[in-house]
């Protein structure tokens, strides 16, 4: 007696209870449960550091917007250590502690305010390593007081370059990188002045209100830097040279 042939659908229920035949299946599922996964936790990992600082923190541009900035240093710290890598957060976290670069001079520096320091010089350093095109952090350094400020003179000259380098044409960070410059021995650097003159020129033609703040700080600066600062500015805009001789910023 001959056997006949199964029929194809019997077949093809035995290849559908192999073990292997079912393990291919399966095993996509996980690849694609564990790829969900991996892409859900990203999304947690960027959107929780935007929970828990709901603002972005600029570099204070005064004393009483890093003083208001320094509210949110507690969150900006820990959005920082959450975000890990992310240079941007390390960068927001050092900033809230703009109010070191306007110093109580009556109270002078106490321990905290050392401790403090170095924090702040710590994340800012940190941003930088992972995100070296970051300006700001770069001018934030620069801003920073140090224990010795005439040794300090040639890392002042080198993070106001890097500043430059990253942020040429930041109309936002110029007031503030021309004045660190002219109040600091930067300015004797043939490098930084070309600088200076570039950002002068640029407050001079679209931040005219700035004007007296850099008059401010051309009279706060040391004899020889007002001279090579008046040459500077007489390069640019002689009319303007000629007002840094005339009376006290309105």
């Amino acid at each position: 007696m001959s056997l006949e042939t199964p029929p194809s659908d019997f077949r093809f229920m035995q290849q559908e209870a192999n073990p292997l035949f079912l393990a291919e299946p399966l095993n996509l599922r996980l690849s694609l449960l564990a790829f969900g996964s991996f892409l859900a936790l990203c999304g947690i990992w960027l959107l929780a550091p935007a929970l828990i600082l709901h603002k972005t923190i600029a570099l204070p541009s005064d004393r009483n917007s890093a003083i208001a900035a320094e509210a949110y240093r507690p969150a900006a710290v820990l959005a920082a250590e959450i975000g890990g890598v992310r240079g941007d957060l390390w960068a927001q976290a050092a900033f809230t502690d703009g109010r070191l670069i306007w110093p109580d001079r009556a109270t002078g520096p106490d321990r905290a305010n050392l401790a403090r320091l170095e924090s702040a010089k710590s994340n800012a350093e940190a941003g930088l390593a992972l995100a070296p095109v970051n300006g700001a952090a770069w001018l934030f350094l620069a801003q920073l007081p140090v224990a010795k400020p005439n040794a300090g003179d040639a890392r002042t000259a080198t993070l106001l370059e890097m500043s430059y380098f990253t942020a040429p044409n930041d109309l936002a960070l110029a007031p503030m990188r021309l004045q660190r410059a002219i109040t600091s021995g930067a300015l004797l650097d043939k490098d930084i002045q070309e600088f200076v003159k570039s950002d002068l020129r640029l407050i001079l033609a679209y931040r005219p209100q700035q004007q007296p703040a850099i008059v401010a700080a051309y009279r706060s600066a040391s004899p020889q830097n007002q001279s090579v600062f008046e040459g500077l500015a007489a390069e640019v805009d002689p009319a303007f040279g000629q007002s840094l001789h005339a009376g006290p910023p309105k």
